[in-house]
Parts: structure tokens; sequence; C-alpha cells
């Protein structure tokens, strides 16, 4: 894997997007359909539904953004980026109407055991489609108020923990809930959501 770059590339590069991470073995991240269709390549190892200020190695900027910009529109990242010999990762971030997801592991070091990686990074990716696809029934079903909306760091190098992001408070007074276990609590958490048993509370308008 190379440096990454930040040069937006043109056309549609979603075959291209896969075609990478089948040269790694690696599946390909669960993106939405329609953003999928959108990806263009933005870097040697990267590809962006949108223009980005950062590469995806810089995990924080991309957390930060989410946090500043609730208004934020949908886009998608996946592929590789890092820098050194052993300071390279898988990326799959996604923003979307309901959710924020950052999800950063380790793939592509000098030093890194491929095959629990892949085995790690393959059941990261089975996840968050279960994870989407339990968020897609609570909003269908109403459950989930407008500009509430659920936001997961998984980083093998930083931050890692979950939250529920509303647009009507300070980001800073909302604790993050802790990394240990989150997988299962957040499917969880959905799972209540859907049946009744976790009921939200909308915030007044600013």
């Amino acid at each position: 894997m190379n440096e990454s770059a930040n040069e937006p590339g043109t056309g549609s590069a979603s075959p291209s997007a896969q075609a990478l991470f089948e040269g790694e073995r690696l599946p390909f991240p669960p993106v939405p359909a329609q953003l999928s269709a959108s990806l263009q390549q933005q870097g040697p190892g990267w590809f962006a539904t949108r223009p980005l200020a950062s590469t995806p190695y810089d995990f924080d900027h991309f957390l930060a953004e989410v946090e500043k910009q609730p208004g934020l529109p949908d886009y998608a990242v996946v592929g590789f980026d890092g820098h050194g010999i052993n300071s390279w990762a898988v990326h799959f971030y996604l923003v979307s109407k309901g959710i924020a997801l950052f999800i950063q592991l380790p793939w592509g070091g000098v030093y890194l055991e491929p095959e629990p990686a892949r085995a790690e990074i393959a059941e990261m990716f089975e996840w968050a489609e279960a994870l989407q696809s339990r968020l897609q029934l609570a909003e269908s079903a109403g459950k989930i108020p407008a500009g509430l909306r659920l936001q997961v760091a998984a980083s093998g190098f930083g931050h890692a923990g979950w939250r529920w992001l509303d647009a009507a408070q300070d980001t800073a007074t909302i604790r993050w809930n802790p990394s240990a276990g989150m997988k299962a609590a957040m499917l969880q958490e959905l799972d209540d959501v859907i049946g009744g048993r976790r009921l939200f509370i909308s915030s007044p308008p600013q």
C-alpha cells in the first residue's frame, strides 16, 4: 500500500473499490447501494462519495466533523490508508440520517498477522450490516426522533465507543458508552427500541 493522496477522482468507482477489497481477500463493507454507486477514487487505496479535507487515517477529524455539523450530507468512505511500515488500516465510514459509523481496523502493516485481522474485519463488517438493518427497522417504525443519530467509533488505533447524538443538544454534554461489549449492546439497544422497551423523547428545537 502507498502513501495516500487527496485528489478527487472522476466517474463511479464502485467496481474498482470492490476489486480493491477482493485483492486483499476482504469482504466489501456494507455501503448502502445509493452511496456505493457514487464512490470515487480519492487516493491510491481509498474511495469516497464526496471530496474530503482529510485522508481516512485521520480518524478524529471525521468524528469531530459529524459532531460539529449535524446537517452533514450522507457520505461513505472505504479503503486503506496509513503511514510508515505498520500504521495502516482498513476504513469504512458511513454517515446518513440516523447513523454516523466510523470503523478503522489494522490492516497492511508489516507486523500484522493477516488471518486473525481478516477474520476481525469480516466480523465487524457483518455486524455493521446487522446494525444498519435494525436501525432501518426502527426508523421505519417511527421509533427514532428527527435529529437523533447513532454515533459509533470503532478504531483499533484510537477512540472506541458509542452514543446517540442529538442535533438539539451540545455534543460535549453527551456521554460515550464504553467500547467493551459495544457491538452486542448496540444491537440489543435497537431491538429494545423496535420492541418499544426503549423510548426516545424528542428534544425541543434550539
